[in-house]
């Protein structure tokens, strides 16, 4: 029996791709299997190739795998495109007769049909867009799909927005396509999946979960403009904050979404904003007067590849730098970088504390590749959700000052906040160097003095920053450095090491900023070769871990730039030639 498989549907844009590896990818999670997708698309409407990879498997897995098991092709020139993905035992099913166009080293190892799923949702239905079901159909014979599943999903796609006799000839044309499979696939040829139960799991996208995170966090307004790869999270947050009594605003630019993020938090409602790309450019003037003003905020960037336009529809982590160093002048800001969609949700209600607590704007960077892409994950427990509001004065307190100063020079830095209209608690709040009350004063001294105040709570910070994470065995001489997306290729690098002999540990950090600087240190040290994993052609994670804790040790890059996750082969093969 099969433990881990990974199938392409591959096609042009328009052919429907994504909406077939959605419907798989929900029919392969329900016959109790983990799942990755991966969703590699272009950014026009129609016309250029796409795909989308689901990788299904027994164990836990956070990426996609170094080759493809089965390649369902809508035209043939995806199979030339992606013939070097394709692993020896796989099987390859294209809409036309050119599969006979295979070299003899293409076909090694490898199994090619002709599969018309066109030439037969014509026929059958007198339209071609039922191939996606045919298609679906045929895979139900390769993998031995449960066809009651199937039914089930397509008439939860399709029922309410179709009607009933759409949902009858979709599973008509799925039996057509497993009918069809049967007369060209040999049973050797087919990659029977084990059945298991589908218990307290949910398929979700990190941009989902960070929706679901903001909504259970207290967040109550929302404003962005429409960005990919960031947009499913107010296409969510939509759905489902007004029956909670919060507010969505589709803004004009980037700079009304945090401007008016910045508004909606001074006025006292947590308040959150999201960006990718030119968007995340375009906010850098808020961002900075949020520091100035010590007015909470909660940013998410979704990264996509640059620079301008780029790639909007690629992963990269190129603008990790950009959130550490951006904007003008110096104040304090966190950082944060979830790697898996449970901490994409944990981290997001920690971005809420933090920014309330330290009075300061809180940056949960992420990236396309979970952002937009499933995965299973275990029902999340949102049961213990602790909500810290920091120095927020209530009434009473205010009724017992007789002078409140707003940025009053406190120990830690963190001044007691009042909300605009609460008695006793006026002050002026603006974007130039102000005095504790909050009007603007120019003078050296007090500029001094304020600003060693903002800086502080980053020092007081630390105690709530969130730890890096060990994996691996932490006794190896051999030491990986990542963030975000790159932890589930270097988990599954590190365990294809291990099977080569070769013992690593893996050191993912998950606080950008604040630096914690001792701990990453401390990692290093026990090293004789660390490699950092960076999908960036800079480097940036190394510049960032060489400017903040001057290793002993010269720190060897693993980098990418295609616009493509790393595979587990892509670290793992380095690493070995190095040894």
């Amino acid at each position: 029996m099969i433990k881990d498989i990974s199938v392409m549907i591959a096609g042009k844009a328009g052919d429907g791709v994504l909406f077939t590896g959605n419907v798989l990818a929900k029919i392969l999670k329900r016959q109790g299997w983990e799942i990755v997708t991966y969703r590699d698309f272009p950014s026009n409407i129609r016309g250029e190739a796409t795909n989308y990879t689901i990788r299904a498997s027994l164990k836990k897995i956070h990426g996609r795998a170094d080759s493809i098991d089965v390649l369902m092709a809508f035209d043939c020139d995806a199979i030339f495109h992606h013939i070097d993905s394709i692993a020896h035992g796989g099987i390859v099913l294209c809409e036309g007769s050119e599969v006979s166009r295979m070299t003899p080293a293409d076909r090694s190892a490898r199994t090619f049909h002709a599969f018309p799923m066109r030439t037969l949702a014509k026929e059958k239905f007198g339209n071609e867009i039922y191939k996606n079901m045919i298609l679906l159909g045929g895979l139900c014979h390769i993998l031995d799909l449960d066809l009651s599943v199937i039914s089930q999903v397509i008439k939860e796609t399709f029922l309410e927005r179709k009607g009933p006799d759409i949902v009858r000839r979709n599973i008509e044309a799925i039996h057509l396509g497993c009918e069809k499979a049967k007369k060209i696939v040999e049973a050797h040829e087919r990659h029977l999946l084990k059945r298991k139960q589908d218990v307290n799991r949910l398929l979700i996208s990190g941009n989902e979960a960070i929706g679901i995170g903001a909504l259970v966090a207290g967040c109550r307004f929302f404003a962005a403009y429409p960005i990919c790869p960031a947009t499913e999270i107010w296409q969510w947050l939509i759905h489902h904050f007004p029956q909670n009594n919060g507010l969505v605003v589709q803004t004009e630019d980037e700079l009304a979404a945090i401007n008016m993020a910045l508004g909606a938090s001074y006025a006292g409602a947590r308040a959150m904003t999201s960006t990718s790309g030119p968007g995340a450019s375009l906010m850098m003037e808020g961002f900075g007067l949020a520091g100035m003003t010590e007015v909470p905020l909660v940013v998410v960037h979704v990264q996509r590849v640059g620079p301008s336009t780029g790639l909007p529809t690629k992963s990269e982590q190129a603008d990790l730098l950009q959130w550490i160093y951006g904007s003008h002048g110096d104040f304090p800001r966190i950082v944060l970088s979830p790697g898996t969609i449970q901490e994409s949700l944990e981290f997001t209600i920690k971005a809420f504390n933090l920014a309330e607590k330290y009075q300061c704007p809180v940056i949960l960077l992420t990236e396309q590749d979970y952002g937009q892409n499933y995965r299973t994950v275990e029902k999340f427990n949102l049961g213990k959700i602790e909500i810290d509001r920091g120095k927020l004065l209530t009434k009473k307190e205010l009724l017992g000052l007789k002078d409140y100063k707003r940025f009053a020079f406190t120990r830690d830095g963190i001044s007691p906040r009042a909300l605009p209209s609460m008695k006793n608690g006026i002050h002026m709040i603006e974007g130039n160097e102000h005095n504790e009350w909050g009007y603007r004063d120019e003078t050296s001294r007090n500029r001094t003095k304020m600003m060693e105040k903002r800086m502080r709570k980053l020092k007081t910070a630390r105690k709530d920053l969130i730890r890096p994470r060990i994996w691996g065995d932490k006794g190896a001489d051999i030491g990986v450095i990542g963030c975000g997306s790159t932890l589930g290729p270097i988990r599954e690098a590190i365990e294809k090491l291990k099977d080569s002999g070769i013992e690593a540990k893996f050191l993912q950090i998950r606080t950008l900023w604040p630096f914690l600087d001792k701990e990453v240190r401390d990692f290093i040290s026990t090293c004789k070769q660390v490699f950092v994993v960076d999908n960036n052609y800079e480097g940036q994670l190394a510049q960032l871990i060489y400017s903040q804790v001057r290793p002993k040790i010269e720190l060897e890059s693993i980098l990418n730039y295609s616009g493509h996750t790393f595979r587990p082969k892509d670290i793992a093969n380095p690493i070995q030639k190095a040894q």
